[in-house]
């Protein structure tokens, strides 16, 4: 390197040190804009020189800030395409800087810029990156033609890199203290929407706040209990302005069709967001007004943001801020921050509403909260406005669950609840119509009646399920009495009519045949009957329970002996004491249990196999296990199999039927012996129903 390079280089380097501490001082983005295009244009020896960035959409390139260029010349160049075929765009686009040593050679590659006449020579246009991503780009013109040698482009990219940095930091940091701003005004806010009940005065208060941090003009509209709009609060800095706005607003009552504005946000529930207000759109308002239009022209509107006051699906009202005179046009920011101010402002709204119906209404709910019968209270638009305690016991879902929402989402098959319940007017007497309800896997029968009023409608809904299930269950008796009862009676008069035939012939075997058939199945009758009149004794308390000590082993021995002078040939019977102790119970009751529950085991046992009846003794209690190698029951029907009247199905079973109430009568005799009756089984494998009953103290 030569004496004359090596002091060229060291006076760049010089250079760059004063923009890098000026940048280093630099805090705003002006601030930062301003050293690179004092001091950074200087140190790279140019002309001139412009900064661009992206725009927040990516469609874009627009100018920051420019020096050293004849105004005359960048006018129109405030913003330009990113596609456009022009230096700045090319590097925003691709990433790669631009060195163009020439005038003739700049305008070969741009012919855009030819006509922009001969001002300049070289030209260079680097990217502005952080973080390999580009945001926007650096461009500098020369008086002279250059030829940029390496040192010289590794120079610019330097300045470039020190440009980009300092320029995110100082955005950076300007994004960080807006947020910060907006969320100490979203606080401040808040705070203010909870101060009081009166969402009046609170939202005038509101309104004032916002001007003018947020806006020049803030005005609040509610929507009246007719769909009237009403203009509850209005602000700006000047009150003399205020108070000609709210004269306007008499000579100029809003329009409910009008295409834009508050009009339009209150019955589309969308916002409108002009960033900046487009001439068109200040037309189509205006129409043909021109007192109107002078008095729009003197407010200078510039930008508008109109936002809906929704809670629960509600539009409420509107927020309207309006940047005029002062304010900066609105962003995307702007837009958010209004956005969650009108949610904020709906939700106090919304619940000072409420609060004051609850108020109203805290006598009428009280009542209604102790009524056995569940009542709902729903809207013109099917949502729920009241939910007493019975309606959340019978539904099955909790008052704060429901309030607010539709009933369709609250209640599965409420539409068809509806359609099948008439509605009758206030005073009339309505018909109550019993429907299922299912909801959670559980299905309750409920008689539902309805009245119509001019706010809404009132259901009342009245659990029956016990009736339905006693009403099920008187069927079910007649059904399966009638059943079983017919079965045995079959047999004995066809066996009776046989005997009388005198034209058959009957050997004296025949005849015992015949005469034992008769007797089993008159045996039969006698055990149903017996059943069903226990039954009722018990489901009435009827039947009395002489407990004393006894001896399990023999109870369980004699009804083996019983048991085994008709047992099937293939089935075996057993039975195991295992030293078991006394116990306490009616030995009559007990015998009656162990008879039923080894007759189940011999009858659900149509492959032959072993039953048995174990004894064992635990600490406080005696086990009585009566086990088989049957059918056994499945997982789902073990809790049923004790029900009143409930019979496993005949193909799980093979055929074998019963009445339904032998399990239920032992259930019921050995919990009124102070005991259990339990069952484990599996299908294929067996059942094992365990007896436990108390030892002797």
């Amino acid at each position: 390197m030569s004496p004359v390079e090596g002091i060229e280089a060291a006076d760049r380097a010089r250079r760059l040190q004063r923009v890098a501490e000026r940048l280093a001082e630099a805090v705003t983005p002006e601030e930062v804009l301003d050293a690179v295009l004092s001091e950074g244009v200087r140190a790279a020896e140019a002309r001139a020189g412009a900064i661009g960035v992206l725009s927040a959409d990516g469609k874009s390139v627009e100018l920051l800030a420019q020096q050293g260029y004849d105004p005359a010349v960048m006018t129109g160049w405030a913003s330009f395409p990113l596609d456009a075929d022009l230096p700045m765009s090319q590097v925003v686009r691709t990433g790669a800087a631009l060195f163009i040593p020439s005038l003739r050679e700049r305008n070969e590659l741009f012919p855009a810029l030819a006509h922009q006449g001969q001002e300049g020579h070289a030209v260079v246009v680097v990217p502005l990156a952080v973080a390999g991503r580009v945001f926007g780009a650096m461009s500098l013109s020369f008086d002279d033609d250059i030829d940029f040698g390496l040192e010289r482009r590794e120079m610019k990219m330097t300045l470039a890199r020190q440009a980009a940095q300092a320029l995110a930091r100082s955005r950076l940091l300007e994004a960080e203290q807006a947020l910060r701003k907006r969320m100490t005004f979203l606080a401040e806010a808040s705070d203010l929407l909870a101060s009081s009940l009166d969402y009046n005065r609170t939202l005038r208060q509101l309104a004032r706040l916002s001007v003018p941090g947020l806006a020049d003009w803030c005005a609040i509209d509610i929507l009246g209990p007719n769909g009237e709009i009403e203009r509850l609060a209005v602000a700006h800095q000047d009150p003399e302005k205020v108070r000609w706005a709210r004269e306007l607003q008499e000579r100029y009552p809003p329009d409910p069709k009008a295409p834009h504005g508050v009009a339009q946000v209150l019955r589309s529930g969308e916002p409108e967001f002009f960033s900046q207000i487009p001439p068109e759109v200040l037309d189509e308002s205006i129409g043909d007004d021109q007192e109107l239009r002078r008095i729009v022209d003197e407010l200078g509107l510039r930008a508008s943001i109109c936002v809906p006051l929704k809670a629960r699906g509600r539009i409420l009202g509107a927020l309207t801020l309006i940047a005029a005179e002062t304010h900066p046009l609105y962003t995307q920011a702007d837009f958010e921050l209004a956005t969650e101010l009108a949610h904020r402002a709906a939700v106090a709204v919304d619940n000072a509403r409420l609060f004051r119906e609850a108020e109203r209404g805290a006598n009428a709910a009280l009542a209604l909260a102790y009524v056995a019968d569940g009542v709902v209270l729903l809207d013109r638009e099917g949502r729920v406005r009241h939910w007493n305690g019975a309606a959340a016991a019978i539904t099955g879902v909790d008052e704060e669950d429901a309030l607010g929402r539709p009933v369709r989402e609250v209640v599965s098959g409420w539409d068809t609840l509806a359609a099948l319940v008439p509605l009758v007017p206030p005073g009339s007497a309505p018909r109550p119509v019993t429907l299922p309800l299912a909801h959670a896997g559980r299905e309750r029968w409920v008689a539902v009646t309805g009245v119509g009023f001019g706010q809404g409608t009132v259901y009342a809904l009245q659990d029956v399920t016990e009736e339905h299930a006693l009403e099920k269950t008187r069927s079910d008796f007649v059904a399966t009495a009638s059943h079983e009862l017919r079965t045995p009676l079959a047999a004995v008069y066809g066996a009776v009519r046989t005997l009388r035939r005198g034209d058959v012939e009957l050997s004296e075997d025949d005849r015992t045949l015949f005469l034992e058939m008769i007797e089993s199945e008159a045996t039969r009758l006698a055990t149903i009957i017996d059943q069903i009149l226990l039954t009722g004794q018990l489901d009435a308390g009827a039947v009395e329970i002489d407990a004393t000590e006894c001896d399990p082993a023999e109870i369980a021995a004699s009804v083996i002996d019983s048991a085994a002078m008709h047992v099937p040939e293939d089935i075996s019977l057993a039975l195991d004491p295992d030293g078991s102790p006394r116990i306490v119970c009616d030995e009559n009751k007990l015998r009656q249990v162990l008879v039923n529950l080894v007759d189940n085991a011999i009858k659900y046992s149509p492959g032959g196999g072993r039953v048995e009846i174990r004894l064992r003794r635990e600490t406080s209690h005696c086990l009585i296990e009566v086990v088989d190698d049957g059918l056994g029951i499945p997982m789902d029907e073990r809790n049923r199999i004790f029900e009143k009247f409930y019979r496993l199905d005949p193909q799980q079973t093979k055929g074998v039927g019963g009445s339904g109430l032998g399990l239920y009568i032992c259930r019921e005799l050995v919990e009124r012996m102070n005991g259990q009756l339990t069952v484990a089984s599996q299908p294929g494998r067996g059942s094992t129903f365990t007896v436990e009953l108390p030892l002797r103290r």
